[in-house]
């Protein structure tokens, strides 16, 4: 079969990856790529759904999987299904559960699902009257997209004021920030939940941890992720059917009864569990429509069973037929950023802030090939060589019996690697 990947970053090279595994899969396509994703699949220079679903049909592509929520929320799904086409994601409709904070938790609360106090407001005087008045710390959320750093999390009033501002008047991600959802700030453990449907049956993945956070200790600012590892530390199976039975199957069939839209693909549910009396409540943070990044990096290669198989199964309303199969061992994702570099104009901060591209990468073909390098943000210079293009770079992924044996690896292997700049955390994975 052919298969086409959409997408350019470290999840979506991963999600090729794992198809370049499967022997039912005789030609690999990924729009649009980047150049580490080049030696995988053969990268198509398609931006635009409209792109995409044209090559699709010359080239008479079997099956579409597509990595991030943008082309989602765009409505790729819809397009596809238009044509005949076979496509794993949520429609346009469904798609809204990521793209509009707002309607997601009003979703949930009337369907009784846990999710923290919240107000919706599109003033911001109005906004910055309730956070005076709440007292208690708060989340500030733009409704829309904002590449997973659109969660301001806030200690105090005068932070949230800050957080109404910069997504409400300086609009820091543009009209994402039109309203803003406001919620009670929850404490608990955090964590990221996933799982394949079909709009009926649901399979769920196992667990990683991420980290968030661009410095070690969990201290500086909101990235779209430092690092991952999997299995989780502490999520039981006792837990796993507390959150399916009281969160995820709530949501797939209740969303399904109240509104009609039958949600198919994967879905991504951002959890705090909090104890409260006794028990253990599973509140809704966030719902995201797609796989995570960097938690792709170390699910995906745990999944024995032939994503092509899991795949056309969501497709075609049979995802029961599917039993899942994980292996046991450790991987580890340690992601490399582009870091404070000198510029002729002055000190580029590095990412999550201003960063510097275009630098050679060198050491890439000394990597362990028992690790598997993916990324997220590399294109080709002027020699053929890897050069860096964004914020995240790329990462590496380790495989050990535990959690400690992963993660030497992963770091014994990362000092091979080197761009001006190169930045990683020292902590991923140091329980």
């Amino acid at each position: 079969m052919k298969v086409l990947v959409i997408g350019s970053g470290g999840r979506d090279h991963t999600i090729a990856w794992k198809f370049s595994q499967s022997p039912r899969v005789k030609k690999l396509y990924v729009a649009h790529g980047n150049a580490g994703i080049s030696q995988t699949a053969e990268c198509v220079d398609a931006r635009t759904i409209e792109e995409m679903v044209a090559f699709a049909e010359r080239e008479r592509i079997d099956l579409t999987f597509v990595g991030p929520e943008s082309p989602l929320s765009a409505g790729i799904v819809d397009l596809f299904e238009e044509r005949g086409l076979a496509i794993v994601g949520p429609s346009r409709a469904a798609s809204r559960l990521e793209s509009s904070k707002c309607y997601a938790k009003e979703i949930m609360r009337d369907l009784g699902i846990p999710v923290a106090d919240f107000e919706i407001f599109d003033d911001p005087d109005m906004a910055r009257d309730y956070v005076r008045s709440v007292g208690y710390p708060v989340v500030v959320k733009a409704d829309g997209l904002a590449a997973g750093k659109g969660s301001l999390v806030c200690d105090d009033v005068s932070q949230a004021e800050d957080a109404i501002h910069l997504l409400m008047e300086k609009r820091i991600f543009g009209d994402s920030g039109n309203m803003v959802e406001i919620e009670r700030r929850l404490y608990g453990r955090e964590l990221s939940f996933f799982c394949f449907t079909d709009g009926n049956s649901v399979l769920p993945m196992v667990a990683a941890q991420d980290y968030k956070r661009a410095r070690d200790n969990d201290e500086g600012k909101n990235t779209g992720g430092m690092g991952s590892y999997s299995p989780h530390p502490w999520l039981t199976d006792e837990m796993t059917k507390s959150i399916m039975n009281r969160v995820v199957q709530p949501l797939i069939t209740g969303f399904r009864d109240k509104t009609g839209i039958v949600y198919k693909g994967v879905l991504y549910l951002g959890l705090m569990l909090i104890e409260e009396d006794d028990d253990i409540t599973p509140y809704v943070l966030e719902i995201n429509i797609r796989q995570g990044d960097p938690e792709a990096q170390v699910i995906l290669p745990r999944l024995e069973n032939d994503l092509a198989d899991v795949s056309e199964a969501i497709v075609q309303g049979r995802l029961s037929e599917i039993t899942p199969r994980w292996n046991p061992d450790y991987r580890l994702c340690l992601i490399a950023v582009s870091g404070r570099t000198k510029g002729k104009k002055g000190w580029y901060k590095g990412y999550p802030e201003r960063y510097k591209i275009g630098l050679p990468i060198q050491g890439l073909d000394k990597i362990d090939p028992e690790c598997m390098v993916f990324h997220s943000g590399t294109g080709f210079g002027d020699e053929g060589q890897f050069i860096t293009t964004g914020g995240r770079v790329l990462c590496i992924v380790s495989r050990g019996k535990n959690l400690e044996e992963a993660r030497e690896k992963a770091y014994s292997e990362m000092e091979k690697v080197q761009f001006n700049g190169i930045y990683y955390r020292s902590d991923i994975g140091k329980e």
